[in-house]
């Protein structure tokens, strides 16, 4: 039971970090193709795992 977890884990985590460090990706190739209108209200574009992290 206990090696059964252990090895979900080290399957899992490399897919989350991998998935993670994807959409961070294609969070920054969106706010190139999509520049701020001058006129338009504030949108925060940060990638959410790093606004959180980060406490704000």
């Amino acid at each position: 039971m206990v090696e059964q977890v252990i090895l979900g884990i080290f399957l899992v985590l490399p897919l989350v970090i991998v998935a993670a460090l994807f959409s961070d990706e294609l969070w920054q190739e969106h706010r190139r193709r999509h520049p701020r209108d001058e006129h338009a209200a504030h949108i925060d574009w940060r990638h959410p795992l790093k606004h959180w992290r980060r406490g704000h």
